[in-house]
């Protein structure tokens, strides 16, 4: 089910107030019921659920707008004994984006793990939350999705890229059906470099975590870091999106710093899937990641 048909689903379930059913086989269930949300009828409301301990999103939905003052929101699919987030906003202002509060409201629930199916009410408040509403990785890239874009004229390639306290998002597009790839802090041409490379394959993404072991060669990384990732080929362009630890303690990454320049490495194949074929095109540019 995509976010459109979830987010006509979620708009009808709350004009009818009643209940919005994920449909997913698992383990746990959890009914966010919402009251009192009267000061934001007729706003746009987008929901994300995190999982705590890996920081990678489970679940996000879009509504156009709040129909009913009350409405619960049921999820399927979570697991038992693990402690998730959930961060929501209403558009307050109506531009379409996220905006920190107070122009926007935005809050933050904090579930510590559960052990039987679980009602979760949320009355309306003004205790907001900055949440720093990220990206989601899906494949396709939003116009103002991210933060920071840059196109790059030697390899025709785009990179977009935002990050919160925890995960830089990023958004990759390259000519052509072959690989595709992103290396930050090289120190000698590849070597050094936390290299993320991917393929769009049969419609499926293939997609790994490399590092530079010389300055002409790469491997897969003893420990994939790759939070969360989506890429699709559209109209002989592709599109990897992906989720990374901005420090994720292992020697094989690089630690990115808020505030700072980082040096990246662009390449990708035109034609060719295989994660180890010879680039089609390569070059080397900065990104400055925002305080």
């Amino acid at each position: 089910m995509n976010r459109n048909s979830i987010a006509r689903i979620l708009t009808l379930a709350a004009a009818l107030s009643v209940v919005l059913g994920v449909l997913a086989v698992g383990q746990a269930t959890l009914t966010l019921a919402f009251r009192e949300m009267d000061p934001h009828l007729g706003q746009a409301f987008s929901l994300r659920i995190v999982e705590e301990r890996s920081g990678r999103e489970v679940f996000r939905v879009a509504v156009p707008e709040i129909a009913a003052a009350m409405f619960d929101l049921e999820i399927g699919d979570l697991a038992f004994d693990t402690s998730y987030r959930v961060d929501f906003y209403a558009d307050h202002n109506g531009n379409g984006l996220y905006d920190p509060p107070p122009v926007d409201h935005a809050w933050r629930v904090e579930l510590p793990g559960f052990q039987v199916d679980t009602i979760v009410p949320i009355q309306h408040n003004t205790e907001f939350v900055d949440i720093g509403w990220p990206p989601q990785p899906d494949g396709v890239i939003e116009p103002l999705e991210y933060d920071g874009m840059l196109d790059d004229p030697s390899t025709g390639m785009s990179v977009h890229w935002e990050h919160d306290a925890e995960l830089l998002y990023v958004g990759l597009t390259a000519p052509g059906t072959g690989w595709l790839s992103i290396g930050f802090g090289p120190e000698r041409m590849m070597q050094g470099a936390n290299i993320v490379i991917g393929a769009i394959v049969d419609e499926a993404l293939s997609i790994e975590d490399h590092y530079g072991n010389a300055p002409t060669s790469h491997r897969k990384d003893d420990i994939d870091h790759i939070v969360q990732a989506a890429g699709r080929e559209i109209n002989g362009e592709s599109i990897l999106e992906f989720a990374i630890p901005l420090d994720s303690g292992d020697a094989q990454d690089k630690t990115l710093l808020p505030g700072r320049k980082v040096v990246v490495i662009l390449a990708y194949h035109s034609s060719n899937d295989r994660l180890t074929s010879r680039h089609t095109a390569r070059s080397t540019v900065s990104l400055e990641l925002a305080e």
